[in-house]
Protein backbone atom coordinates (compact mmCIF):
# COMPACT_ATOMS: atom_id res chain seq x y z
CA UNK A 1 0.00 0.00 0.00
CA UNK A 2 1.08 3.44 -1.03
CA UNK A 3 2.11 5.78 1.87
CA UNK A 4 -0.93 8.20 0.29
CA UNK A 5 -3.94 6.17 1.22
CA UNK A 6 -5.13 6.08 -2.55
CA UNK A 7 -4.52 2.17 -2.51
CA UNK A 8 -5.61 1.55 0.87
CA UNK A 9 -8.22 -1.69 1.12
CA UNK A 10 -11.00 1.22 2.06
CA UNK A 11 -10.23 3.02 -1.07
CA UNK A 12 -10.45 -0.50 -3.04
CA UNK A 13 -13.88 -1.09 -1.62
CA UNK A 14 -14.78 2.27 -2.53
CA UNK A 15 -13.66 1.90 -5.98
CA UNK A 16 -14.91 -1.27 -6.46
CA UNK A 17 -18.39 -0.24 -5.03
CA UNK A 18 -18.35 2.52 -8.12
CA UNK A 19 -17.58 0.30 -10.49
CA UNK A 20 -20.25 -2.23 -9.52
CA UNK A 21 -22.71 0.22 -8.82
CA UNK A 22 -22.06 2.99 -10.87
CA UNK A 23 -20.20 0.83 -14.26
CA UNK A 24 -22.70 -1.73 -14.27
CA UNK A 25 -26.01 -0.86 -12.07
CA UNK A 26 -26.50 2.42 -13.47
CA UNK A 27 -25.83 1.11 -17.12
CA UNK A 28 -28.58 -1.31 -16.86
CA UNK A 29 -31.08 1.34 -14.79
CA UNK A 30 -30.33 3.94 -17.78
CA UNK A 31 -31.19 1.36 -20.57
CA UNK A 32 -34.42 0.25 -18.44
CA UNK A 33 -35.30 3.76 -17.76
CA UNK A 34 -34.71 4.48 -21.56
CA UNK A 35 -36.88 1.41 -22.92
CA UNK A 36 -39.47 1.75 -20.91
CA UNK A 37 -40.06 5.68 -19.28
CA UNK A 38 -39.48 8.95 -21.11
CA UNK A 39 -37.15 9.93 -18.30
CA UNK A 40 -33.68 9.85 -19.91
CA UNK A 41 -35.25 10.61 -23.16
CA UNK A 42 -34.95 15.05 -24.16
CA UNK A 43 -38.45 16.77 -24.20
CA UNK A 44 -37.62 17.15 -28.08
CA UNK A 45 -38.50 13.68 -28.80
CA UNK A 46 -41.82 13.72 -27.49
CA UNK A 47 -42.87 16.47 -29.96
CA UNK A 48 -43.24 14.68 -32.61
CA UNK A 49 -46.22 16.63 -34.43
CA UNK A 50 -43.65 19.44 -35.23
CA UNK A 51 -41.96 19.19 -38.46
CA UNK A 52 -38.55 20.20 -38.10
CA UNK A 53 -38.23 18.00 -34.99
CA UNK A 54 -39.76 14.80 -36.72
CA UNK A 55 -36.36 14.58 -38.31
CA UNK A 56 -34.23 15.60 -35.26
CA UNK A 57 -35.95 13.05 -33.25
CA UNK A 58 -35.69 10.14 -35.84
CA UNK A 59 -31.64 10.99 -35.30
CA UNK A 60 -31.12 11.33 -32.30
CA UNK A 61 -33.38 8.22 -31.36
CA UNK A 62 -31.51 6.21 -33.94
CA UNK A 63 -27.71 7.52 -32.17
CA UNK A 64 -29.05 6.80 -29.23
CA UNK A 65 -30.26 3.34 -30.06
CA UNK A 66 -26.59 2.22 -30.92
CA UNK A 67 -25.49 2.45 -27.53
CA UNK A 68 -27.34 -0.81 -25.68
CA UNK A 69 -24.52 -3.58 -26.72
CA UNK A 70 -21.44 -0.67 -26.33
CA UNK A 71 -22.91 0.41 -22.71
CA UNK A 72 -23.47 -3.53 -22.12
CA UNK A 73 -19.41 -4.23 -22.57
CA UNK A 74 -18.80 -1.10 -20.34
CA UNK A 75 -21.14 -2.70 -17.28
CA UNK A 76 -19.84 -6.16 -17.80
CA UNK A 77 -16.24 -5.24 -17.39
CA UNK A 78 -16.78 -2.74 -15.19
CA UNK A 79 -18.43 -5.56 -12.83
CA UNK A 80 -15.48 -7.88 -13.66
CA UNK A 81 -13.22 -4.92 -12.47
CA UNK A 82 -15.34 -4.24 -9.23
CA UNK A 83 -15.39 -7.90 -8.19
CA UNK A 84 -11.38 -8.58 -9.31
CA UNK A 85 -10.58 -5.51 -6.94
CA UNK A 86 -12.85 -7.10 -4.13
CA UNK A 87 -10.74 -10.10 -4.14
CA UNK A 88 -7.43 -8.40 -4.75
CA UNK A 89 -6.91 -9.97 -7.93
CA UNK A 90 -4.25 -8.61 -10.83
CA UNK A 91 -7.31 -9.10 -13.66
CA UNK A 92 -9.06 -5.86 -11.54
CA UNK A 93 -6.34 -3.84 -13.50
CA UNK A 94 -7.01 -5.31 -16.69
CA UNK A 95 -10.66 -5.06 -16.87
CA UNK A 96 -11.16 -1.91 -14.76
CA UNK A 97 -8.42 -0.44 -18.26
CA UNK A 98 -10.66 -1.69 -20.56
CA UNK A 99 -14.16 -0.54 -18.91
CA UNK A 100 -12.15 2.98 -17.89
CA UNK A 101 -11.30 3.49 -21.91
CA UNK A 102 -14.95 1.63 -23.05
CA UNK A 103 -16.39 4.16 -20.78
CA UNK A 104 -14.64 7.44 -22.06
CA UNK A 105 -15.00 6.25 -25.80
CA UNK A 106 -18.71 6.48 -25.47
CA UNK A 107 -18.85 9.28 -23.16
CA UNK A 108 -16.65 11.52 -25.53
CA UNK A 109 -18.77 10.10 -28.98
CA UNK A 110 -22.62 11.42 -27.16
CA UNK A 111 -20.58 14.35 -26.01
CA UNK A 112 -19.34 15.26 -29.38
CA UNK A 113 -23.10 14.17 -30.96
CA UNK A 114 -24.71 16.51 -28.66
CA UNK A 115 -22.71 19.54 -29.33
CA UNK A 116 -22.40 18.70 -33.03
CA UNK A 117 -26.17 18.90 -32.72
CA UNK A 118 -26.61 21.99 -30.90
CA UNK A 119 -28.12 19.91 -27.73
CA UNK A 120 -25.68 21.46 -25.58
CA UNK A 121 -27.08 25.28 -26.32
CA UNK A 122 -28.18 27.12 -22.98
CA UNK A 123 -31.63 27.48 -23.95
CA UNK A 124 -32.02 23.75 -24.43
CA UNK A 125 -30.41 23.07 -21.74
CA UNK A 126 -32.77 26.06 -19.42
CA UNK A 127 -35.92 23.74 -20.62
CA UNK A 128 -34.98 20.44 -21.15
CA UNK A 129 -34.33 18.18 -18.33
CA UNK A 130 -33.23 15.41 -20.23
CA UNK A 131 -30.65 17.02 -21.94
CA UNK A 132 -29.35 18.16 -18.29
CA UNK A 133 -29.27 14.59 -17.20
CA UNK A 134 -27.33 13.47 -20.28
CA UNK A 135 -25.07 16.75 -19.48
CA UNK A 136 -24.76 14.95 -15.93
CA UNK A 137 -23.79 11.41 -17.00
CA UNK A 138 -22.21 12.68 -19.94
CA UNK A 139 -19.36 14.34 -17.26
CA UNK A 140 -20.02 11.35 -14.56
CA UNK A 141 -18.39 9.26 -17.04
CA UNK A 142 -15.63 11.30 -18.42
CA UNK A 143 -14.73 11.63 -14.24
CA UNK A 144 -15.14 8.26 -13.62
CA UNK A 145 -12.94 7.27 -16.24
CA UNK A 146 -10.20 9.16 -16.15
CA UNK A 147 -10.08 8.21 -12.15
CA UNK A 148 -10.04 4.63 -12.80
CA UNK A 149 -8.20 4.49 -15.40
CA UNK A 150 -5.90 7.33 -13.35
CA UNK A 151 -5.79 4.64 -9.88
CA UNK A 152 -5.75 1.41 -11.86
CA UNK A 153 -2.55 2.61 -13.53
CA UNK A 154 -0.55 3.00 -10.52
CA UNK A 155 -2.02 0.17 -8.59
CA UNK A 156 -0.04 -2.10 -6.61
CA UNK A 157 -2.08 -4.89 -8.33
CA UNK A 158 -0.57 -3.98 -11.95
CA UNK A 159 2.56 -4.79 -10.51
CA UNK A 160 1.45 -8.04 -8.70
CA UNK A 161 2.15 -6.15 -5.33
Amino acid sequence: MSGSGRRSPLVDRIHAGVLLAGGSGLVCAYWIAFFLSDLTKPDFTHALAEPGLVQLTAVYMGFESSFPLPDAFVAVTSALAGLYLIARDPKAVLFGLVSGGGLMFLALIDIYFNLLHGFYAPAMLASDTGMRIEVAINLACVSAALWSIWRLWGHPLRRGA
